[in-house]
């Protein structure tokens, strides 16, 4: 009798001790949750953290754009205020930029573009959430075919053409357009190349392409957009017959890209048409583009770049297509019953835990049923205590 009872004993504080065991442990959880740090104010909790590597060239490093960052090394001209660090600051994510000014979509995928500095894509990998790119421009050249077209006046000739030339159109379109035939031919493939070869680094990423702005007006206003690069900085010296071809070259580019982006699967994000009006020749304080400024070894390297106007509506327009990509989860909350109106007031919704997907009542549930069960299982044993008596 006396070991039947012992035996008894030692199974009802067993019972306990395991009751109390799970209760403690949904205890734990439910403090866990509520200890979860919560994304910093105006971070979308559903981008927060999450693994973001900003690829491409200098449309992409913020070139000319104070303060630098040095990164992936001085000479790429990166910037700390290009529009991959303003999405990381904006949406809570885990920064990687390697974009670098000059580069191409060798240098994404195959090539070192500077001694210790490899492929941008190794900085990719299957943990890698989100990927932004902008490439193509230095396949096609474009910055060496602009530099090419500075002109003397709005009809010609060209400052530093050799033969000497009155336009860029007779350069590069007298019987075929040149520029076209290289991004279709050769821009356009590079890019297919580069694209497969992002999505087998990164698989799980969501990969976004962001197309170049516009550099030159759609529309040349009524007094022209021609000003002298060698009296004016911040100038636009380009004639009016190369002013529609180099924006119509620009067009091509970007349908190839948007194209290639389409093809791979990625989200093209939009912004040539949306920069029409924002040129280096529109008028003071609404460009998004800088104009040509002169030094004595040439063009300055950030002549036809996006200025902080730009690069503001470079990120805005990269938000857009962050927001449809991670919609934000908006918890639906039921309506209330006015309970003298309408009789029994509706029972309130149940609080979210935060971070963990479940919600309070089965966890306060479960710590009532394990407190009862644990006064059950003292009582158990009190009794037989006393029925050994």
């Amino acid at each position: 009798m006396t070991s039947h009872i012992t035996s008894g004993h030692t199974r009802a504080r067993f019972i306990s001790a395991a009751i109390i065991a799970v209760g403690l442990a949904a205890g734990s959880m439910l403090t866990a949750s509520v200890a979860t740090a919560a994304p910093a104010p105006g971070v979308p909790e559903v981008t927060a953290g999450l693994d973001y590597v900003a690829l491409g060239d200098s449309y992409s490093a913020g070139l000319g754009l104070a303060p630098a960052t040095g990164l992936p090394v001085p000479q790429c001209g990166q910037s700390a205020v290009d529009f991959p660090h303003r999405l990381a600051t904006a949406y809570g994510l885990s920064l990687t930029d390697v974009s670098c000014s000059g580069a191409t979509t060798d240098d994404v995928s195959v090539t070192s573009q500077y001694a210790g500095v490899g492929p941008q894509i190794t900085a990719l990998s299957a943990d890698t959430d989100i990927v932004t790119v902008t490439i193509g421009g230095n396949d096609l050249g474009f910055q060496q075919i602009a530099a090419s077209c500075l002109a003397a006046g709005p009809d010609g000739p060209l400052v530093f053409a050799n033969p000497p030339a009155q336009n860029c159109v007779s350069l590069y379109n007298a019987q075929v357009d040149l520029l076209a035939a290289k991004i279709a031919t050769q821009v356009a493939p590079d890019l297919a190349i580069t694209y497969a070869a992002i999505a087998a680094a990164a698989p799980n990423a969501e990969v976004f392409v962001v197309g170049y702005p516009g550099l030159f007006p759609d529309t040349i206003p009524e007094g022209g957009c021609f000003t002298d690069a060698f009296s004016t900085p911040n100038s636009f010296p380009f004639t009016t017959i190369d002013t529609a071809y180099l924006r119509s070259t620009e067009q091509k580019l970007d349908a190839a890209i948007q194209a290639s982006a389409a093809n791979a699967g990625f989200t093209y994000v939009p912004t040539f048409a949306g920069s029409a009006g924002h040129s280096a020749c529109a008028a003071a304080g609404t460009p998004y583009i800088n104009g040509v400024t002169l030094s004595e070894t040439g063009a300055e390297a950030a002549s036809l770049h996006p200025n902080p106007l730009g690069e503001t509506f470079l990120t805005d327009s990269v938000s857009l297509a962050f927001d449809a990509a991670f919609p934000a989860v908006v918890p639906t909350v039921a309506p209330t019953t006015d309970p003298v109106a309408s009789g029994p007031a509706t029972i309130a919704p149940k609080p979210a835990l935060a971070n963990t997907g479940l919600d309070a009542g089965p966890l306060v549930g479960g710590l009532a049923l394990a407190l009862l069960l644990v006064g059950g299982g003292f009582a158990v044993r009190v009794r037989r205590t006393a029925a050994s008596r």
